[in-house]
């Protein structure tokens, strides 16, 4: 086995595949398994790959801001207590993660714990049922819950308060209130839901100030239950109500203004509907025939007024978790001893996490969470830690949150602050009509140089390493008049300080920074309006900001001479002390050149630094461009002009059985924003959806959508994205724009995407879904083929160049080896050495097709997962002056050596994910196991990954001893050949872990866990390591 670099492999061919890998699953931290504490927003957004629980004792507490995406086929399982409570402008949301969703995409969240659970300010979308509440008692409040295809919220023998809520376009039913149940329902608005409550027998709804429209079926009411009216308006719809029983006369009084008021083919409705959900290992109560509404109702009449005689004015609810653990790590052995250890702290260390949250009657709120984390490193670590105080009008943050808004101005802005939000009036829907709100505090905290890095162990902040702290100030006011309209408008200011930061050390004034300094200002609105026929949803959101120091100006001109000329600015620190210091690219390791050119060897060291010298004196002189050509229109210390302007908008509209979706956005050359700071600058989007519902058991997807980046250059505004080089974007230039500017190195890059899904709902336990998604991306890039006549690159080996029958030939000496060649071809060759270039005008032309197959299976207590993605990318780019060479037949090989290596990044992948989840009385196990192969072109490249997941638990004595094992094991194999000689290079990731929890009370548990992991790199032994744990976690539920 030879020892050759891997970076350098893929990189290289990496640097021919400019797009992103795509999968059919959006990306996010991965999640699956027993889960309980904290899920931190700060790793957001969160992909489900099987299903998660939690566990009877536990608490899983959701911070405000978190995305959880869930694979098709997975939900979420609360066995013990789940809250998730978002603010206002800070939801917590659970959706699909298909990249093409579909209505009943995942299971849902079930909640079957005998604490109660809370969700508040979430978004339930594109479950097959949104929140499924069995022997449970919940509270939903001001969240939406839209796209299912099965019920939105389903309750069964339980106790349920859903207020402020809002049902759109569920398949099923939007709230079911099964039997045993009592649910106190208020402040809701359904529309476009096929039903909006169903109300069975044995069940009790109390429904006050809501509002049901355009809906098919408002209310079903079986017979042998309560529903009760206060308020409610049923109104636009196809049947207004069907009922067994005769409704009561409030009821009667608030249906009006429908297609039909009222119907009698109750039975029908309600047999058409989906079957009610079922939870396995969950024992339902069973219907007692001789059971009654009226003593039901007076049995919870009862209740209801012995809980008030003793109510607490403040109720608490929580859990503190404290983990103590310990790990020993073991790196491979050199001459002088160890490799040094950077991937784990070793020894003790402690973890604990805290939420509390205090409810008063009269609906006040205090809720206080934080994490607080020891070890050798870091001896004390609080973050994140926040206090919330929220009544009626009032919400008052103190600590760590997250502002989010519009994607283009405030997508996530994470501060450590104070934030103040005031509600005042209301509207003709019961929500605020004005809302104040402001906030300031750190968004980012400074590292100074020599300080330990607070994340890499055994890292020490360097030179060009440093971060300076950033203060953001914010405030915006949104005005709500009516139900269907809202605006919103605001600001943010954010400024970098690195030498007398607020409330922090400081550093000093010529510390490079790993970011530029920056001072930025932006200005925003917001707009939603929902408006017939068809209630369209319209959302708007346009800004204007800015960012500039000299600083910044630094990062443009390496951005547009590196980033644009193909060259990786991994590192950017690196880049900006070299435009200080031009000495400083003589001292550059070959590990550091590496880094700046993204492995590209076919470059020497010598050449490279030749090239970086050329790079960094135009971006020297590109800085003095910007500077002169912005100095004229300065405010407030910052540049603005038409590119400083953001404008997105997007639409959503449902047609009985057709949804429809459409989206815009322009980002100007020189927008910023401090709450959007990864934002891509100088782009355009245009994008649509289409889903189409052809049958009861199929569902029709057709998605497109166009990235323009670079769409600007110079005064070319290039306003639409569709004509490269011209103002208003509509059309392409002549060609003598084309000419001029046919070196640039930021031309226009077009990234079309088409997307086809089909789901096939075959049975209740059987589901398939057969997709296919293709990715054209074109752009005009500087290469240019260039004659090669040194012999020792052997371009006379070419098979164009060998002896043909009965033609002339020449031999070729080289060295001591001599070869024949075919005479005129080998003189057609040489004599284009006068030329200036033998092709130019090149268009690169990348096309990646995927298809997917998944397939889902219920039974024997068991959910049976097996897919396939099969992934082609295809090389098709064009020399459009190539004149000159069009008749030689030249190998892929022999072009690169000229100047480009068609299709050498050119790849089929295909990956087939198998698993089974089984929940069963006796014990729980979730397996998975999913092999990849990925053939390159270039060099024989072959990967083969094989990964193994198992994780197992097993109940005993009535749940008194939980014992568990888990593992996981990956192999990575990959081999290439260099100058004909075969190279592989491997990697396994093995990991076991065995747990014991112990449930001593119904608040109280303990987890006693040890295990070891295993890094092995034998490839590179720098980069293999063993980790021996183990640990007692203590969690406490209040």
């Amino acid at each position: 086995m030879k020892n050759a670099s891997l970076f350098s492999i893929i990189a290289l061919t990496s640097i021919f595949a400019h797009a992103q890998e795509q999968s059919s699953l959006i990306q996010g931290t991965p999640l699956s398994g027993p889960v309980h504490g904290f899920i931190r927003v700060d790793q957001s957004p969160y992909t489900v790959t099987d299903d998660i629980t939690v566990e009877e004792n536990q608490v899983l507490v959701v911070e405000p801001g978190v995305k959880f995406q869930f694979a098709p086929g997975t939900g979420l399982y609360v066995k013990g207590q789940f809250v998730a409570a978002g603010f206002d402008n800070e939801e917590i949301k659970f959706v699909s993660a298909a990249s093409n969703p579909r209505h009943g995409d995942w299971k849902g969240i079930f909640i079957t714990g005998s604490e109660p659970s809370e969700i508040r300010n979430t978004t339930i979308d594109g479950a097959a049922n949104g929140l499924i509440i069995e022997n449970s008692t919940a509270s939903i409040l001001s969240s939406k819950i839209k796209n299912t295809s099965s019920r939105g919220i389903y309750a069964k023998n339980s106790k349920v308060t859903i207020s402020g809520m809002q049902f759109t376009s569920n398949d099923g039913a939007a709230i079911h209130i099964d039997s045993y149940s009592k649910a106190d329902i208020s402040d809701v608005f359904f529309r476009d839901n096929n039903v909006a409550l169903y109300n069975a027998p044995l069940a009790i709804t109390e429904v006050s100030f809501s509002n049901f429209e355009n809906n098919k079926y408002a209310l079903l009411n079986m017979d042998n239950n309560h529903l009760s009216f206060i308020n409610c308006h049923v109104k636009n719809n196809k049947v207004g109500a069907s009922s067994a029983d005769i409704l009561e006369k409030e009821i009667i009084k608030s249906v009006g203004g429908n297609e039909t008021e009222f119907s009698k083919n109750y039975n029908d409705i309600a047999q058409a509907l989906p079957a009610s959900p079922e939870i396995q290992g969950v024992e339902s109560r069973s219907i007692n025939a001789n059971d009654k509404i009226a003593d039901l109702l007076a049995q919870s009449q009862k209740e209801e007024s012995k809980a008030d005689s003793t109510q607490k004015y403040w109720s608490l609810i929580g859990s503190a978790t404290i983990d103590n653990h310990y790990h020993h790590i073991r790196t491979r052995e050199t001459s002088n001893g160890r490799y040094p250890n950077t991937f784990q702290v070793p020894g003790f260390g402690t973890d604990i996490s805290i939420y509390l949250l205090m409810q008063s009657t009269d609906g006040k709120s205090i809720e206080f969470s934080g994490d607080f984390s020891s070890d050798y490193w870091n001896h004390f670590n609080p973050n994140p830690v926040s206090l919330t105080y929220t009544d009626s009008h009032n919400q008052l943050v103190l600590g760590d949150f997250i502002k989010t808004g519009g994607d283009i101005y405030m997508a996530s802005l994470p501060v450590f602050g104070v934030g103040y939000s005031l509600s005042l009036f209301k509207n003709n829907a019961g929500r605020p009509m004005v809302e104040l709100n402001g906030f300031f505090g750190e968004n980012r905290k400074p590292y100074l140089i020599g300080d330990r890095h607070p994340d890499i162990y055994k890292n020490y902040i360097d030179d060009g390493e440093a971060q300076a702290q950033r203060l953001t100030y914010g405030g915006s006011i949104k005005w709500a008049p009516i139900r269907r309209l809202d605006a919103t408008i605001g600001a943010i200011y954010a400024n970098d300080e690195i030498n007398d930061p607020l409330f922090r050390d400081g550093g000093s004034k010529t510390s490079i920074t790993n970011e530029p300094l920056q001072q930025s200002f932006t200005l925003y609105a917001d707009g939603n309006f929902l408006f017939n026929p068809g209630n369209i949803e319209l959302n708007t959101q346009i800004a204007v900001g800015r960012a500039d120091t000299a600083d910044v100006f630094r990062e443009r001109a390496i951005n547009k001479i590196f980033t644009e000329a193909g060259i990786s600015t991994s590192s950017m620190a690196k880049l900006r002390q070299l435009m200080i210091n031009e000495n400083k690219i003589n001292s550059l390791s070959s590990e550091e050149l590496e880094e700046i050119f993204g492995g590209n060897t076919t470059l020497s060291r010598s050449q490279m630094r030749d090239s970086l010298r050329t790079l960094i004196k135009g971006a020297k002189a590109l800085k003095k461009e910007y500077d002169s050509d912005r100095d004229e229109d300065r405010i407030m210390g910052l540049n603005w002009g038409s590119q400083n302007f953001a404008f997105g908008t997007s639409l959503y509209w449902k047609i009985y059985k057709t949804r429809i979706a459409a989206n815009l956005k322009y980002i100007g050359e020189d927008f910023y924003s401090a709450g959007s700071p990864n934002q891509l600058a100088d782009t355009r989007e245009l994008g649509g959806n289409i889903e189409q519902i052809v049958t009861g058991f199929w569902t029709l997807n057709f998605k497109y959508l166009l990235n323009i980046e670079n769409a600007a250059n110079g005064n070319k505004i290039n306003l639409f994205g569709l004509g490269e080089g011209t103002r208003w974007g509509l059309f392409n230039e002549s060609s003598e724009w084309f000419e001029e500017h046919e070196l640039d190195y930021e031309r226009t890059k077009y990234i079309q995407n088409w997307s086809l899904g089909n789901d096939f709902k075959i049975s209740s336990n059987i589901n398939l879904s057969v997709g296919y998604n293709l990715v054209y991306r074109t752009q005009y890039r500087p290469y240019q083929l260039h004659g090669n006549y040194i012999l020792e690159d052997g371009i006379y080996k070419d098979r164009w160049f060998r002896a043909r029958t009965n033609m002339p030939t020449t031999m070729i000496t080289d060295g001591s080896n001599t070869t024949e060649v075919d005479a005129e071809r080998w003189a057609e060759y040489m004599d284009l050495s006068s030329e200036e270039y033998l092709a130019s005008k090149f268009q690169e032309r990348i096309y990646k097709n995927t298809w997917n197959l998944d397939l889902s299976v219920k039974a024997f207590y068991t959910t049976f997962k097996a897919s396939g993605r099969w992934t082609i990318r295809t090389d098709n780019s064009k020399f459009h002056k190539d004149d000159l060479i069009d008749d030689m037949d030249l190998s892929n090989a022999t072009w690169a050596k000229l100047g480009y290596y068609f299709g050498g990044a050119d790849y089929f992948e295909h990956t087939y994910p198998l698993s089974a989840t089984t929940n069963y009385t006796l014990f729980q196990n979730r397996f998975s196991f999913t092999p990849r192969f990925k053939n390159y072109k270039r060099n024989d490249m072959k990967e083969q990954e094989f990964t193994v997941d198992d994780n197992l638990e097993v109940p005993l004595f009535n749940r008194l001893l939980v014992p568990g094992i888990s593992g996981s094991l990956r192999y990575l194999t990959i081999d290439w050949e260099d100058n004909g000689e075969k190279i592989d290079e491997t990697e396994i990731d093995a990991i076991i872990n065995a747990n014991l929890r112990i449930n001593h009370t119904k608040h109280l548990n303990t987890e006693w866990y040890m295990g070891g992991a295993l890094y092995s790199r034998p490839d590179n032994k720098s980069d293999e390591y063993k980790d021996f744990f183990g640990g007692i976690r203590v969690n406490y539920v209040f």
